[in-house]
């Protein structure tokens, strides 16, 4: 009995109090840490300041597949690049003369061409837009007797000419109606737009008649010449014989 008296009377061990006050302080400030943190992230969610005044407002929604992209920066904002090109009023203008064939037109000194020595269709194309002068190009002389499909219009109408000449090309389906005119410098043109497969007439296209020679049509084309620029060239061009 003595010994179970004893048992009976052991103490169960207490909590140590100074213990429990700290971790309860611990628990209270990380609490409020959590909170503030919180509080500030919704304060200014999405918009963090860097300098220079910008404002980074997070990644792209969609991430560009191109290597060598860069984020627009206030000094890379994309300059209005017109989809024609348009001369000032005060450019002056000067005059293209052919170098195997004499036919010769005004153009504005802005306005970049370029010739191709030894073509035999002397022509010249225009570089500008991002495209090559080969990909622009925007005056030939076509020799007809030269082509065994257009020898037989060197006697025939050069309306039926041009009415056909969209024929050689397979990305071609047609050609609006002809219209024929009289230039300032005396060519009779005629005018029309051919028709792509997609029913669509990006360009314009314009054939002259040479003055005593049959078997030559002078062609200029555009798609990329503001009518203001392109209608005072086509005015300008003549046949003039050394």
């Amino acid at each position: 009995m003595g010994d179970m008296e004893r048992n009976t009377d052991k103490k169960i061990p207490t909590v140590n109090v100074p213990i429990l006050i700290l971790c309860f302080s611990i628990s209270i400030l990380a609490s409020s840490l959590m909170y503030l943190s919180y509080h500030l992230s919704n304060t200014n969610k999405g918009t963090i300041a860097i300098p220079a005044g910008q404002t980074y407002l997070g990644p792209p929604e969609v991430v560009p597949s191109w290597t060598n992209f860069s984020p627009a920066t206030p000094t890379d904002e994309p300059k209005n690049q017109p989809s024609l090109f348009v001369a000032d009023p005060k450019t002056p203008w000067t005059v293209w003369v052919g170098k195997t064939y004499p036919y010769r037109f005004s153009y504005p000194n802005t306005l970049t061409l370029t010739g191709f020595p030894h073509d035999p269709m002397d022509s010249v194309g225009i570089s500008w837009g991002g495209k090559k002068p080969q990909e622009n190009i925007l005056i030939n002389v076509i020799d007809l007797s030269k082509n065994a499909s257009f020898e037989p219009y060197i006697k025939q109408s050069k309306k039926q000419f041009v009415d056909a000449w969209w024929k050689q090309f397979s990305g071609l389906t047609g050609n609006t109606p002809v219209e024929k005119f009289t230039n300032k410098k005396g060519l009779v043109g005629y005018k029309t737009r051919f028709i792509n497969k997609g029913g669509q007439t990006p360009n314009l296209d314009i054939f002259f008649e040479v003055p005593k020679k049959p078997g030559l049509m002078i062609r200029i084309a555009n798609g990329i010449l503001d009518p203001s620029v392109f209608d005072v060239m086509v005015e300008s061009v003549e046949w003039k014989t050394r």
